[in-house]
C-alpha cells in the first residue's frame, strides 16, 4: 500500500444527517487502512440530528462546525478549508455521490505535480448512477459548457475536489456564489494543472437534492463575476456594446412615443433631443452597472458629466442623422440610423476612455 501524506477531508451539509453514516464509514474504512484522515463537517445549522449523530460516533478524527450566522455551500467549504490542518486538502458532498474509495488517487495525481484534482464522472473509467433524469442531465452538461472557457477539464461540476494547501491559499480574491466552489479555485487560484481521477457518481439515498432555480440562477451570476476576474477588458466591453445596441431600441421607442405624444405641438428637433438625453441616461445607469463595475466610489453625478463629455460626439453625430432624416422616413427609423451611425463611430473611443478615465478603478 501505498503511503499517502494527512489529508483533511472537508464535508459541507445541510440536512444531510440520513447520508453521513454512510460517508464516516466509508472514511473510517480508509483509515482502518492506514491513511491519516481528519474530516470536518460544516453544518449550517440543520437542526435535523447531525450533532446527535456526530456526539453519539464520538470519533476524535471527525469535527463538526455549525454555522449559525452563515448559510451555502462554497463559504462553508472555505470555512473548512481554514479549519483544515493537513496540507492535503479534499472536499466532498455528503450525500454520497463521492466515492471515498478515490481520495487516495486524489492524493497520489497531487503528489505526481497536479496543481488540482477533481473526481470526474466523464473521463474513461468514470460512470454515472443511472437514475438522473433527462433534466438533470442536460443540466449539468450545460453548465459544463458554460465553465469551458475558464477550464478544458470535462467535469468541473461534479464538487469533489482536491488541492494542496499552498495553492489554495494563493487564490485571489475569493468570492463564491451557489455550489460550484471547485471552479472558483481553479479560476482564483490559476490552477493550469488539473488532474481528472475517475469516479463512479452515485445517485444520493438519503434526503433531497439542493439542484433548484435559486442555485441555477446563482450559478450564472458566479460564471459572470469569474468572466470578470479571468477577462476583465472582454467583460466590460461586451456588456458595454449590448448596451449600446439596447440603447438604439429605447431611442427609436422614444422617437416612436414622443411622435404620438407631442408630434402635434412639439418641434421635431426638440424631440429628439430629449429622446437622445434620455437615452444617454439609459446606457449610463447600464453600462455602470455592467460594463464598468469596478469603478470604485466616485459620485455617480461626477461620473454622468464625465460619461455625457466623452460622448459628446457620437451624441451630435446620432443628433443630427436623426434630424437630417427625419423629414424623409419615419422618425423611429431616422433615429435607428442616426444611432447606428453614431455607436459605429463612437463604440471602441467611449468604451476605452470611458473604462480609463470616467470609471477608472480606485
Amino acid at each position: 500500500m501505498t503511503t499517502l501524506r494527512p489529508i483533511s477531508v472537508i464535508v459541507p451539509t445541510f440536512r444531510e444527517a440520513g447520508s453521513l453514516p454512510g460517508l464516516l464509514d466509508g472514511l473510517a474504512s480508509l483509515r482502518a487502512d492506514g491513511h491519516d484522515l481528519e474530516v470536518i463537517i460544516v453544518d449550517d445549522n440543520s437542526k435535523d440530528g447531525t450533532i446527535e449523530l456526530i456526539a453519539e460516533r464520538d470519533e476524535s478524527w471527525v469535527r463538526l462546525i455549525t454555522r449559525t450566522s452563515e448559510r451555502g455551500l462554497s463559504s462553508a467549504v472555505i470555512r473548512g478549508l481554514e479549519e483544515a490542518r493537513h496540507d492535503v486538502l479534499v472536499v466532498m458532498d455528503a450525500d454520497g455521490s463521492h466515492p471515498t474509495s478515490s481520495i487516495p488517487d486524489m492524493e497520489q495525481a497531487l503528489a505526481a505535480g497536479a496543481e488540482f484534482t477533481l473526481g470526474s464522472r466523464y473521463i474513461a473509467g468514470g460512470s454515472t448512477e443511472d437514475g438522473w433524469g433527462v433534466l438533470r442531465w442536460i443540466n449539468s452538461k450545460v453548465a459544463t459548457l458554460m465553465a469551458r472557457p475558464f477550464t478544458k477539464v470535462l467535469d468541473p461540476m461534479s464538487g469533489f475536489i482536491g488541492i494542496e494547501r499552498a495553492t489554495w491559499q494563493r487564490a485571489a480574491e475569493l468570492d463564491p456564489i451557489g455550489y460550484k466552489i471547485g471552479l472558483e479555485l481553479i479560476v482564483k487560484c490559476r490552477c493550469t494543472n488539473v488532474v481528472e481521477v475517475p469516479i463512479h457518481f452515485s445517485t444520493r439515498r438519503h434526503g433531497e437534492s439542493k439542484l433548484s432555480l435559486k442555485v441555477q440562477w446563482q450559478y450564472l451570476v458566479h460564471i459572470v463575476l469569474l468572466a470578470r476576474f479571468k477577462y476583465p477588458r472582454l467583460s466590460s466591453f461586451i456588456p458595454f456594446a449590448c448596451v449600446g445596441a439596447s440603447g438604439m431600441v429605447v431611442y427609436a421607442g422614444l422617437l416612436a412615443l414622443l411622435d404620438v405624444m407631442a408630434g402635434a405641438v412639439v418641434d421635431t428637433w426638440l424631440r429628439i433631443l430629449v429622446a437622445v438625453l434620455l437615452t444617454m441616461t439609459w446606457n449610463f445607469l447600464w453600462d455602470r452597472r455592467l460594463a464598468f463595475w469596478d469603478a470604485g466610489s466616485r459620485s455617480i453625478a461626477r461620473q454622468y458629466a464625465g460619461f455625457v463629455v466623452v460622448c459628446s460626439v457620437p451624441v451630435l453625430v446620432t443628433f443630427f442623422v436623426t434630424w437630417y432624416y427625419s423629414d424623409k422616413v419615419m422618425l423611429p427609423l431616422a433615429g435607428i440610423m442616426g444611432s447606428a451611425i453614431g455607436s459605429a463611430l463612437g463604440l471602441l473611443f467611449n468604451w476605452a476612455v470611458n473604462r480609463l478615465v470616467v470609471f477608472k478603478r480606485d
